[in-house]
């Protein structure tokens, strides 16, 4: 009877430390899958849906600064290279399609050492498909210039431009890259004449994302 006595109580002894230490080691295993559980449903990757979330979405911003050379190829031979600075506000609707609008200076030195100078204000509106961390913008512009040559001024003036690029995402807040656009800007006259601003610009910018 001593010895089965002994027996009991050595195996009571160990089923009061291991147990609860069973009882603990599960619950904490059954926390960090409900943590896991958690970070899937609200992280920026999901395991079942998506392997990544897409780079834009409806809602999502962006602010655009660019500079250009401006290289004219219309108003015949009077016109030399020049150079525009580009700010623009825009405003994704779905992850692929924008809207916003943009304001530009622009100008081109003349033959006759002068400076032929135009500020746009465009609304246009943007597809951009992407592939990993690049992004291929192509936009379509339209809008008014205010245009101004010596002591003459035209405006307003119709002012398109269409544009072509590629960025790179260099995270959630900042991509870089550049653009090649075209740019038409004519001018019609009251005695029925009229000239043809067109010119190719080479672009570098940066977009802020918010």
């Amino acid at each position: 009877m001593k010895h089965l006595s002994k027996v009991l109580l050595l195996a009571a002894f160990v089923a009061f430390i291991t147990v609860p230490q069973s009882i603990f080691a599960q619950s904490q295993d059954n926390q960090e899958i409900e943590a896991d559980d958690e970070y899937e449903g609200d992280g920026d990757y999901y395991e079942d849906e998506e392997e990544r979330l897409t780079p834009n979405g409806a809602g999502d911003q962006f602010i655009s600064i660019q500079l250009m050379g401006a290289f004219p190829i219309g108003f015949g031979e009077e016109l030399f290279p020049g150079g525009a600075l580009s700010l623009g506000y825009h405003r994704f609707l779905t992850d692929m399609i924008a809207v916003g609008a943009d304001m530009m200076f622009g100008y081109n030195p003349t033959i006759g050492s002068n400076i032929f100078t135009y500020i746009p204000f465009t609304v246009g509106i943007t597809f951009q498909p992407y592939v990993w961390r690049f992004e291929f913008p192509m936009t379509v512009n339209v809008g008014m210039a205010i245009e101004n040559y010596l002591q003459y001024n035209y405006f307003p003036g119709l002012f398109m431009k269409a544009q072509a690029g590629v960025y790179y995402r260099m995270n959630e807040s900042w991509s870089f890259g550049g653009e090649c656009n075209f740019i038409w800007m004519p001018q019609w006259y009251k005695d029925g004449s009229s000239e043809h601003y067109t010119a190719l610009t080479a672009t570098l910018g940066a977009r802020y994302h918010f």
